[in-house]
């Protein structure tokens, strides 16, 4: 006597499925976060450093991006004590902002490749099994 088979039946993780979603919304809205505050920091620190040493604003914007990058070329320097005291503080706050910033970008990124080369490892992963059970059910039909 036959013993009857049982089928499979393929069911989406959708608990999972949120879950990553969710995930990925909250990466959004942390590398937006992070774009924002750099861009701030970015934009405040050439309007300070143009106010208080009396710079051009390209000026100002090259200096601001060499000190947050660390890059620090030396071409141009504050010559005022207050432009100096603001670099103290400015190079500690817009460092940290800055590593940060990149952190939140490199996560981005990494996190959506790999979603989205999961996402299609699922996608020919629920095609196999689908052709399989369907292949089962042809064969049972003989």
């Amino acid at each position: 006597m036959l013993k009857k088979q049982k089928t499979i039946k393929f069911i989406k993780p959708k608990k999972q499925i949120k879950e990553v979603n969710k995930n990925k919304m909250d990466l959004n809205k942390k590398s937006a976060l992070a774009i924002t505050l750099f861009l701030i920091l970015l934009f405040g620190g050439t309007f300070v450093y143009s106010y208080i040493e009396g710079w051009k604003y390209i000026d100002s914007a090259y200096f601001t991006v060499a000190t947050v990058t660390t890059i620090g070329y030396g071409d141009i320097v504050p010559q005022t004590d207050a432009g100096k005291i603001f670099t103290i503080f400015f190079s500690f706050l817009g460092i940290g902002m800055a590593f940060y910033f990149l952190t939140s970008l490199g996560k981005y990124i990494y996190k959506k490749t790999f979603h989205d080369k999961l996402k299609k490892h699922q996608n020919k992963l629920i095609k196999h099994i689908k052709s399989d059970v369907h292949k089962n059910r042809k064969l049972k039909k003989r």
